[in-house]
């Protein structure tokens, strides 16, 4: 593998800003990522605070107890979360199928990456975390990857319909179904040397898992084995119990909590950046669970609480005693969560997709509500993976990477047709659809002199007469691209590689691709590169 780095435009501008420092960081953040004191000054920071280190440490050893294989390294790291210095690199993802889209391993070799760096740079403890975001309900999001069938990308779903708004932690893992979609995935990926392989592992992940999340975090600690990657749940209802304390302090702050995300949208808006947070009016930002479902809370006001998908009122000193007897009830939802990371772990950095870094920057008030500092917000590592085939074809075709990566490759396909064509047909055609137009006109105006009820039909053949010009270009144009189908071919496969559907790789594509066609050590390949958080995208040649 080698790895080439290209400046690449965000279509996202905030990020583009952020980027290139053009923000004024204070208004969105409490750290500069840019400066390169940015790590030394989040720690000192951090001596200031206390955390639950003995209890979460337990608490996460309990929990990994369920991945049985290879898990010394994650059992030591959770140890070391007791010593008194140590800090995070946190981030998280949704737990998608196989791991989902490209950029949740991205997420994770850039939490990997920058613990190691870090915990070199510091001389203390640096713990790789990721955070599964198992609250979640939405199962539409996780249920499906795509895959290339019949030269095009085809969404493969799991066609399991929950009943209830369900956490995707509670969601239980319908198996046959699932071991029946992973043989339609694998046979779309086509079969190779690694593929039986590689089935087996991931049947055995499906027999071991009783829930979707279950299956997501076998299948993590199968790719990161030997990286010590501590795995959180936050829909566990075990976590509750050291979360009291931060639903305690939201409760207390909700109006100002809620005001605080208005107020910073409102700035972001002034300063022409669009906001991502909808936040329903008087959400208290906390979730009710009730028989298997989960319900917004909404405030009444500052001394009352609604939950209307059940109809319940609560008091603030009744919702309070929930948190203090039955705190698996709540939950939270992207405005709180942000604020429970923080107060669980000790972050040195939070590791962000694009989106992420423009919704955090919207909750830079919020933080200041509970008295804590968001911690630094630092861009995931962006990939995209060239195969050499890819790179040949673009070689061939003369494509450059930064111009596919913008525009795909529909243009390229129009020049090159029309160096290879002896004639352009289409401005042939509308000339010829013009003067036809014309005759056609003074046809039916002579026409009508005769019956003027001749007129809808004489429209119709007109049309229909144009219709048939357009045919003949379309055959025409179809015969051309029989004609040089080898080429159009390798056009378009580069397209559906690096942006399927005008999509980033990252989007669309799934890890086990590349694992089923260059073997099980892929991503431990990918790990063994040197990257740089430098605002740059990264091309790995594979």
């Amino acid at each position: 593998m080698e790895i080439l780095e290209l400046s690449l435009r965000s279509s996202n501008q905030f990020m583009n800003d952020f980027n290139d420092q053009k923000l004024n960081n204070e208004t969105f953040f409490d750290y500069n990522i840019h400066t390169k004191e940015v790590f030394h000054n989040r720690v000192a920071d951090l001596k200031n605070r206390s955390f639950q280190r003995e209890e979460i440490s337990a608490y996460l050893k309990h929990y990994a107890k369920r991945f049985s294989e290879n898990n010394e390294k994650v059992l030591e790291n959770i140890e070391r979360l007791k010593h008194p210095e140590s800090v995070v690199v946190i981030g998280g993802q949704q737990a998608g199928l196989l791991t989902g889209p490209l950029y949740t391993i991205h997420k994770i070799i850039s939490i990997i990456v920058l613990a190691k760096n870090q915990e070199k740079e510091l001389g203390i403890p640096v713990i790789p975390v990721f955070w599964i975001a198992g609250e979640d309900h939405d199962f539409a999001e996780i249920n499906h990857i795509f895959a290339a069938k019949d030269h095009v990308p085809k969404k493969f779903a799991i066609k399991d319909s929950p009943l209830k708004k369900q956490s995707v932690s509670d969601l239980t893992l319908n198996q046959s179904k699932t071991l029946d979609w992973l043989e339609q995935v694998f046979e779309a990926f086509g079969e190779t040397d690694y593929s039986n392989n590689l089935l087996d592992q991931l049947i055995n992940c499906v027999k071991r898992s009783t829930t979707y999340v279950e299956f997501f975090e076998h299948v993590i600690m199968k790719l990161f084995r030997n990286e010590g990657l501590v795995l959180v749940n936050s829909g566990d209802s075990g976590l509750r119990q050291l979360e009291k304390c931060c639903f305690q302090s939201i409760i207390d702050n909700n109006s100002s909590l809620y005001d605080a995300v208005k107020i910073q949208q409102e700035e972001m808006r002034l300063q022409s950046y669009s906001p991502i947070i909808e936040m329903p009016e008087n959400s208290a930002n906390l979730f009710y669970h009730h028989e298997g479902e989960r319900f917004l809370i909404e405030r009444k006001n500052n001394e009352e609480f609604v939950v209307p998908g059940i109809g319940l009122t609560l008091s603030k000193a009744e919702l309070n005693d929930i948190i203090e007897t039955y705190p698996q009830k709540l939950s939270n939802n992207v405005v709180t969560r942000p604020i429970m990371q923080e107060y669980l772990f000790p972050t040195l950095a939070f590791i962000a997709g694009p989106g992420e870094v423009t919704y955090w920057a919207e909750l830079k008030r919020v933080f200041s509500c509970v008295e804590l500092k968001m911690p630094p917000v630092l861009p995931r590592i962006m990939i995209t993976l060239l195969e050499r085939s890819i790179e040949r074809n673009m070689a061939e075709a003369e494509l450059t990477l930064d111009d596919v990566l913008h525009n795909g490759v529909e243009k390229s396909i129009e020049t090159y047709l029309k160096s290879v064509s002896p004639v352009d047909m289409n401005p042939l055609v509308e000339e010829a659809k013009k003067q036809v137009s014309d005759i056609h006109e003074k046809l039916i105006k002579s026409a009508l002199k005769i019956d003027n009820s001749l007129e809808p039909m004489l429209k119709k053949n007109g049309a229909f007469i144009q219709e048939q010009l357009d045919f003949l270009n379309r055959s025409v144009e179809k015969r051309k691209q029989q004609q040089h189908e080898v080429q159009l071919s390798k056009f378009k496969a580069i397209e559906l590689s690096l942006v399927p559907n005008l999509n980033p790789q990252e989007r669309m594509w799934n890890v086990y691709y590349y694992l089923n066609k260059f073997g099980p050590d892929f991503v431990g390949e990918l790990l063994k590169l040197s990257y740089s958080f430098n605002d740059k995208h990264k091309i790995v040649k594979i």
